[in-house]
């Protein structure tokens, strides 16, 4: 899911540089403050990142080759540290990442495509399980795993969307064998972010900083009631 520097013109480049440090500026302070707050979370995201991002798959022949598909987590960095940390640790990341894999030169359409669209959808979705009853299983079940899955899902629009605004495959291609793989891994991101938020919740509460203890942890009976 690299996008290379010679699909875009110079002036969309240019943009895309403005909105990534537009970004990285508006959520500096309180990325900082997350980071401080949150070392130990800060540190094991850092590690998440890379090993999702590690577990690649790339056709070398066929229609599909060049295309590069591989989970994000991202929704599971931002339930561990929030929103703004998070957008911050992947964009770090991401540069070393690209100037290994890709074309650094395409870095912030690269940065925006593979990040905002699956901190849109963690925003949405704990948003909406704060209007929902207080129960552990709702702040899992949907914050953990249908967040993911429909991140993924919704990323995988939003880099097909690009791949054929910009004509680097044939329109066929893309929606009709390219987009259905984004359900197949949406699966196992949803898998394994939902597990990882379920485990670190009931043993590790402290590296799912966005899960509110007074809020969940009120009642004194079950906590799973």
């Amino acid at each position: 899911m690299i996008f290379q520097a010679e699909w875009f013109s110079h002036t969309t480049l240019a943009a895309a540089w403005c909105c990534t440090i537009l970004l990285l500026g508006v959520f500096a302070r309180r990325a900082f403050a997350a980071f401080c707050r949150y070392r130990s979370a800060g540190l094991l995201a850092a590690l998440i990142f890379a090993s999702a991002w590690s577990l690649s798959a790339a056709p070398d022949q066929g229609q599909l080759a060049g295309i590069n598909y591989h989970l994000l987590a991202v929704n599971l960095v931002a339930l561990m540290i929030g929103i703004p940390a998070a957008f911050w640790l992947a964009a770090c990341l991401l540069l070393p990442y690209l100037w290994l894999n890709g074309d650094w030169q395409a870095y912030p359409v690269n940065a925006l495509a593979l990040l905002l669209p699956p901190l849109l959808v963690n925003f949405s979705a704990r948003t909406l399980v704060k209007r929902l009853p207080a129960n552990i299983f709702i702040f899992i079940f949907a914050n953990g795993f249908l967040a993911s899955a429909a991140s993924m899902l919704l990323t995988g629009a939003v880099l097909v969307c690009i791949w054929h605004g910009v004509g680097a495959f044939s329109d066929g291609l893309l929606w009709n064998t390219a987009f259905p793989v984004f359900f197949l891994i949406a699966w196992a991101e949803a898998f394994l972010s939902g597990l990882s938020t379920a485990v670190f919740v009931a043993l590790r509460p402290h590296w799912i900083n966005t899960f509110e203890d007074n809020r969940y942890l009120r009642s004194k009976r079950s906590i799973w009631q």
